[in-house]
């Protein structure tokens, strides 16, 4: 199947939670610990909305023109961070995340953000294993800024274990 990558428009945006949660699907895999996550809430249509209107979401759109996948992330200490990256499991192991984060890296440099950064499990071979495959690195939080910092804060509040995340960093080429 041919793919469109594309900048998600607002009708897409409501489409996007059912992209999350068939993702998300993958993390009945991950053992009890992370089965939560298969039933957590998607990103709120406000803050898709709130990210779109800045130029941070990027789709991956079927023959129909239908999101498959996206990408949403937004600026953060100087850097383009990236706030969710799903694709569908019918989807998945096409490319199409790769493609969505070389749509999130040209934006980056249009921002003139030097650095894609993420936050992610580093066990699980969807997360860290699959990110440091396409240039990602791991880094402190300190390396980055305050505003990482409070993301790893924020999701352990959440109920993520900070002992099995991890911020990664991919620089960008100019």
């Amino acid at each position: 199947m041919n793919y469109a990558i594309r900048a998600a428009t607002r009708a897409d945006l409501p489409l996007l939670a059912q992209v999350e949660r068939s993702a998300a699907a993958l993390f009945a895999q991950a053992g009890p610990g992370l089965a939560w996550l298969v039933h957590g809430e998607p990103l709120p249509l406000r803050t898709l909305q709130a990210l779109q209107q800045h130029g941070g979401v990027w789709v991956a759109a079927d023959g129909q023109d239908r999101p498959s996948g996206f990408l949403a992330a937004q600026p953060l200490d100087g850097q383009l961070f990236i706030v969710e990256l799903s694709v569908a499991l019918p989807h998945q192991r096409q490319g199409l995340g790769v493609r969505l984060i070389d749509a999130a890296a040209a934006h980056a440099l249009a921002l003139g953000c030097a650095c894609l950064t993420l936050s992610t499990y580093r066990h699980l071979p969807w997360n860290a294993p699959y990110y440091a495959r396409h240039g990602f690195n791991e880094i402190d939080a300190v390396a980055l800024g305050a505003g990482h910092a409070l993301k790893l804060a924020r999701e352990a509040q959440d109920g993520h274990d900070p002992a099995l995340r991890c911020l990664m960093r991919k620089p960008q080429a100019h």
